[in-house]
């Protein structure tokens, strides 16, 4: 019996841990996934059960993770018992639906704030496991203010109060708020979509094409492995919904890769961070802020995408000129490294290898395709991974030679497997999510956020650039230790309104606080991309943090010239202006790397690197003759250390022969 399990646990995952538990979680990962399916196809269940199967349904798969990968009996005991609760929690208020919405809408019996206490409870432990305490300590934090506002003194923090069973009420039913409000349903019909497409692409080997892919891109440069990173990363963000697990699948295997060639590992560490980082603001998924732009704004989700372009094409070309500066700085050549060969090179060409992994580019093609034409954002994405995994398994069909058995069961666990990690790392993104919509309803209800708008009007005393920093700190601050979209939904909530206040263009205040939100990850103290990136390099986790920071320039930059030149987003002009802007801004953030790194062709003396400032501002300041300035100072430096250069000594008759 034993043996049997083994093997059918096997079949969903070849991660250890007691096997009827791995096999219990396989079967309930997979019946999470069928009921999204399900429901985003064909809209069976009202929003409230939908919900609820989304977020009870996520605490359960958590608490079942924990009790099959449990060391000692207790702890496996314990959380196989928080899952039963989650299940009793989740079929109560499926079954009660009805009556919590008509009968029991404003009136809520002793039972209903039980279920509703309880539930609170175990989704902030669920977090907790998941996220760490960070999330959860905002959200008892913020449930503590509800309660005790009227104690608060008169002007920005106080309101009058709000009594235990409303404010219980608030955090799940019988307001379907909270746990249970509008992102628990952006969750559940919007991103787990994509977890469950980023499930695929693992699941079918596009994680190891894309390195590959990365190594003939850039593999042969000085900067080798660096460049791997960056551009794999980028690839790989543009269909994920995480950053972390960016860091962690991509970083894997480029981190030690760096360190081997030559850099340090803080460096190392650093360039894999930013770049994951970078995935979140790259189109067409943009770590699925995209969709929640629309939601908050109404924007068509086609403009958004189109204005994402610029943005990450500068924060991309930035990082790969910043590595190969610090390459040929510290004399780092990766390009003959017979490591990365075995690793990523493949004897086939370039295009047999495209060909032969065609589904990502048809899935990947198709999802772009389907949502700049009908923003149907969940759907697409699970019609893009029935497309990933149907022509992956007519791929196996065609060119193996096994019997049917063998492929049968191949089928079926891969499958099996795409199931279990969308269910998981949907699982961990509904409740952390979760747990944010109750904060947020919280703000919402007191009054907070709107309050807080006005009261950064009034600090910043109308000057719209005092605001900008007033606004980007709090971005920072309110995103540290969250994901890029529960991150976002928070920055929005509470900035993006004060700046649109002092007239700044809807898009570009959102993405304003989006690209903080997002750079929040790489931001000490928190800096969870970085703390990711650090624990594989095996370095220091501050200087890694702070080297990400000066590798992550652009998105500090970036959101000030949204405002200052709204051009780069396309706001009110053409392509062709809008490149030029791009490239103007582009050209000044490396301006700034250049004089920061002190190397340029050779080593920068002071009086170059005090030019470089006011060329990197010329170029980054919104006018036309600062830009002019800017660009030929730079290019005269430039033009400088190229005829100052060290010459190579003409070889010797010996050496020639």
């Amino acid at each position: 019996m034993r043996e049997f399990l083994n093997r059918l646990s096997a079949q969903f995952t070849e991660e250890r841990g007691t096997p009827w538990l791995l096999v219990l979680l396989g079967l309930c990962g997979l019946a999470y996934v069928l009921a999204h399916v399900i429901q985003i196809q064909r809209y069976i269940l009202p929003a409230g059960q939908f919900k609820i199967i989304h977020v009870g349904g996520a605490a359960g798969l958590i608490f079942l993770y924990a009790a099959a990968k449990a060391q000692g009996a207790l702890a496996r005991w314990l959380h196989l018992a928080l899952a039963i609760v989650a299940a009793g929690i989740l079929l109560y208020i499926f079954h009660e639906h009805t009556l919590l919405t008509t009968r029991r809408s404003f009136l809520p019996n002793t039972t209903d704030t039980i279920v509703a206490a309880v539930f609170l409870l175990i989704c902030l432990y669920a977090s907790i496991r998941e996220w760490g305490w960070v999330v959860a300590a905002i959200a008892v934090i913020g449930l503590l203010y509800g309660y005790f506002g009227y104690l608060m003194p008169e002007g920005l923090l106080y309101h009058g109060g709000i009594t235990l069973r409303r404010l219980i009420g608030y955090t799940s039913i019988p307001f379907f708020s909270g746990l249970l409000g509008s992102l628990a349903e952006l969750s559940a019909g919007t991103i787990f979509p994509f977890m469950l497409l980023a499930a695929g692409l693992r699941a079918t080997g596009c994680v190891e094409f894309i390195m590959a892919l990365a190594y003939r891109i850039g593999g042969q440069t000085r900067a080798g492995p660096a460049q791997i990173a960056i551009i794999s990363s980028g690839m790989m963000g543009m269909v994920s919904g995480s950053s972390v697990a960016n860091v962690a699948s991509t970083g894997a295997l480029t981190i030690p890769l760096m360190k081997r060639v030559g850099f340090r590992p803080e460096f190392a560490g650093a360039v894999e961070a930013v770049a994951s980082s970078g995935g979140q603001i790259t189109p067409p998924v943009m770590g699925l802020a995209a969709f929640l732009i629309v939601g908050l704004t109404g924007i068509p989700y086609g403009e958004i995408v189109v204005a994402a372009v610029f943005p990450a094409l500068i924060y991309y070309l930035y990082l790969m000129v910043a590595v190969h500066l610090r390459a040929v700085k510290s004399d780092v050549d990766a390009s003959a490294d017979e490591t990365m060969r075995k690793e990523f090179g493949r004897t086939e060409s370039v295009w047999r290898a495209c060909l032969y992994n065609a589904h990502f580019f048809i899935a990947v093609a198709y999802l772009v395709w389907v949502l700049l034409e009908t923003n149907l954002a969940g759907r697409a994405s699970i019609h893009a991974t029935a497309i990933l995994l149907g022509l992956y398994i007519l791929r196996e069909i065609a060119f193996s030679w096994r019997g049917l058995k063998t492929i049968a069961s191949n089928i079926a666990g891969l499958i099996a497997r795409t199931a279990y990690m969308g269910a998981l790392s949907g699982a961990q993104i509904a409740v952390i999510v979760a747990v944010i919509g109750v904060l947020v309803e919280i703000l919402t209800v007191t009054g907070f956020a709107q309050k807080l708008s006005f009261f950064m009007l009034e600090l910043a005393g109308g000057n719209l650039w005092l605001l900008l920093v007033v606004a980007a700190i709090a971005c920072l601050a309110f995103g540290l230790g969250l994901p890029t979209s529960a991150s976002y939904i928070l920055v929005a909530l509470m900035g993006a309104p004060a700046l649109v206040k002092l007239g700044v263009p809807l898009m570009a205040a959102h993405f304003f606080v989006f690209f903080f939100a997002n750079i929040s990850a790489i931001t000490p103290p928190v800096a969870v991309c970085c703390l990711v990136a650090a624990k594989i390099a095996e370095s220091d986790f501050f200087r890694t943090s702070f080297i990400a920071v000066r590798l992550g320039l652009p998105g500090f930059i970036l959101p000030f010239l949204f405002v200052a030149h709204p051009e780069i987003l396309g706001i009110g002009a053409s392509l062709p202006y809008t490149a030029m802007v791009s490239a103007m801004a582009l050209l000044g953030v490396i301006a700034l790397n250049v004089m920061l790194e002190g190397f340029l062709l050779r080593p920068l003396n002071i009086v170059e690197r005090v030019l470089l400032l006011p060329a990197a501002l010329g170029l980054i300041h919104p006018n036309l003759w600062a830009s002019v300035a800017g660009i030929a100072i730079f290019a005269g430096l430039l033009g400088w250390q190229w005829m100052t250069r060290p010459k190579l000594a003409p070889a010797s008759a010996d050496e020639l022969t």
